[in-house]
C-alpha cells in the first residue's frame, strides 16, 4: 500500500538530519507499529514545541532490544539516531525520538497520538497477512511474554484495548494456532488504580513451534528463555 505524504510537513531539524518517511507499507514498518502499540507513545507538547516518540522497556531485560534491535529498525526505516534515558529507581529505560515529521507521519498512517486507550490496528496492516505477522511480532516483543511451567511453554499477550486483542486473537485463530478465547482481567496497577486488561494465552509445544515458524521473537530476553530450555524441542515440522 502507498501512503499520501503530501501534507506531512518536515521541520528544519528533520531536513538537517535527513529524515526519511516510507511512502509504502512494509513488514518492517508494520513491526515498528506493533512495537509502538505495545510499549510506545507519541505526542505533541505545545509548551515545549516538541513532537516526541518514546518506547519504554526494562533497563536491564530490554536494554539490548532497545539499544540494538529497535534503534537499528528506526535507522533503517527513518534514517534517525535514537537517544536513550534511564529512570533511576524504576528499572525503566526509554528510547526517544524528537521529530515533527515523524510524529505527523505516524499519526497519518494510523497511530493514535497521546493516550492510546482502545487503540486499533490500522487497516493497511489488518488487510495483509504478512504485515499482521510482523505487527504481532512487535507486540509480543514489547507487551508479551514467554515462560515455561515445568518445561511447558506459555506465550502471553495483553493489552488494555479490547479491539486490539480481539483482532490479534481472530488473526491467530486463522493462522491455525490453538486457543480457546481471550480473557478479561481486572487488576490494580502500581499506583493502586483498578484497570482492565485483555489477554491471549498460547499454550503448549505445538503453538510455540508454529509461533517460531511464522512469527518468531526479536527481543533478546525472549530468545534467551528459549535458549535456556533448548530451541531444538520446538523446531518441529507443522
Amino acid at each position: 500500500m502507498e501512503f499520501d505524504l503530501s501534507n506531512v510537513e518536515l521541520s528544519y531539524n528533520d531536513r538537517k538530519r535527513g529524515l526519511i518517511l516510507p511512502n509504502k507499507s512494509s513488514k518492517e514498518l508494520a513491526e515498528f507499529m506493533g512495537i509502538l502499540t505495545g510499549d510506545g507513545y507519541i505526542n505533541y507538547y505545545p509548551s515545549q514545541y516538541k513532537y516526541i516518540l518514546e518506547i519504554a522497556g526494562h533497563s536491564k531485560l530490554d536494554k539490548v532490544y532497545l539499544e540494538s534491535y529497535i534503534s537499528r529498525l528506526v535507522k533503517d526505516l527513518f534514517n534517525l539516531e535514537s537517544s536513550f534515558s534511564i529512570k533511576k529507581g524504576q528499572n525503566s529505560m526509554y528510547l526517544r525520538l524528537i521529530s515533527k515529521g515523524l510524529i505527523t507521519y505516524l499519526t497519518k498512517i494510523g497511530f493514535k497520538r497521546g493516550k492510546k486507550g482502545q487503540i486499533e490496528i490500522p487497516k493497511w496492516i489488518t488487510s495483509n497477512e504478512e504485515l499482521m505477522l510482523s505487527f504481532t511480532k512487535g507486540m509480543i516483543d514489547t507487551d508479551g511474554s514467554i515462560h515455561f511451567r515445568n518445561s511447558y511453554p506459555i506465550i502471553s499477550l495483553s493489552s488494555k484495548s479490547k479491539p486490539l486483542i480481539q483482532s490479534i486473537f481472530s488473526f491467530l485463530k486463522d493462522q491455525n494456532f490453538i486457543l480457546r478465547n481471550y480473557y478479561k482481567e481486572d487488576r490494580d496497577d502500581k499506583r493502586g488504580f483498578n484497570s482492565t486488561i485483555y489477554r491471549i494465552w498460547l499454550n503448549g509445544d505445538k503453538n510455540l513451534s508454529l509461533w517460531m515458524k511464522l512469527i518468531n521473537f526479536g527481543n533478546k530476553k525472549h530468545l534467551d528463555k528459549l535458549d535456556r530450555v533448548g530451541t531444538e524441542r520446538f523446531e518441529l515440522s507443522i
